[in-house]
């Protein structure tokens, strides 16, 4: 006669405690440290796109570009997600750009065109995607841009100056003479990198991943535009250019002597 088994109270425990033990530890949640506004031109089509941004750990609010909401504390990124096209939008891209203080601004459009990407960068964008790239790789590049921002700033100095060329690094500001200068996050970036190694070549391979953080491609042109916006800006848009020089196959000097 077959007899049946029966687990005793002890048997039990110990499973349930080595079951538990092999169950995958529940993923830590994210924490929403930093604010995006995204400014849309299609409240649908963003909808979605700005769940996304939430789940990748930001805490992104979306506003119509007809109804922007007024907040008395800045985000720390604009986003400007348009389906309908870049042209009607580029004086509030200007606009954007223009007020202070100066965060990270990302043109997110759908069909993006070269022209499109051009004028984006020229109205003071930092960076521009298309919208068929996937809300993480845009939530990538936004803790990129704000790493940039803030890496080792207690290591570097406040204020550099060279003649009538003023950097004040905190207020993200250049002064040309007593002219401030329009520049947009990446610009002044790029200009304060290339300042604080005066007299030396900076090369591009070291200053993608810093800008941009993404890994440097010989194709890659985009330090090639923002100096060439830099230097009409300073005043040195000339071919024989003195300010910002361009070292063939290495990279870029900045001279301390020619302010």
């Amino acid at each position: 006669m077959c007899r049946h088994w029966r687990p005793t109270i002890d048997a039990i425990v110990d499973i349930r405690i080595a079951a538990s033990s092999l169950a995958p530890a529940a993923a830590p949640a994210r924490a929403s440290s930093r604010s995006v506004q995204v400014l849309c031109d299609d409240a649908s089509a963003a909808a979605p796109w700005v769940g996304a941004l939430i789940a990748e750990g930001l805490n992104a609010r979306c506003t119509s570009l007809d109804s922007i909401e007024r907040r008395a504390e800045a985000p720390d990124a604009w986003v400007l997600h348009l389906t309908r096209g870049l042209p009607p939008q580029l004086a509030r891209l200007r606009e954007l750009r223009a007020a202070p203080p100066h965060v990270p601004l990302v043109t997110v459009c759908q069909g993006l065109r070269d022209l499109d990407h051009v004028l984006a960068l020229e109205m003071g964008a930092d960076d521009v995607i298309d919208t068929g790239v996937g809300a993480p790789v845009v939530a990538a590049r936004l803790r990129a841009l704000w790493r940039r921002c803030g890496e080792r700033r207690d290591e570097q100095p406040e204020h550099l100056s060279f003649g009538r060329l003023q950097l004040l690094r905190r207020e993200r500001r250049a002064l040309l003479g007593q002219t401030p200068m329009l520049l947009t996050e990446g610009e002044f970036e790029l200009l304060w990198l290339l300042a604080l190694r005066a007299g030396h070549v900076v090369q591009r391979t070291d200053l993608v991943p810093r800008l941009r953080g993404l890994e440097y491609q010989r194709d890659d042109r985009s330090i090639d535009c923002c100096i060439y916006r830099l230097r009409a800006k300073l005043g040195d848009d000339n071919p024989a250019a003195r300010r910002i020089r361009t070292v063939r196959n290495r990279g870029y000097l900045f001279s301390p002597l020619a302010w």
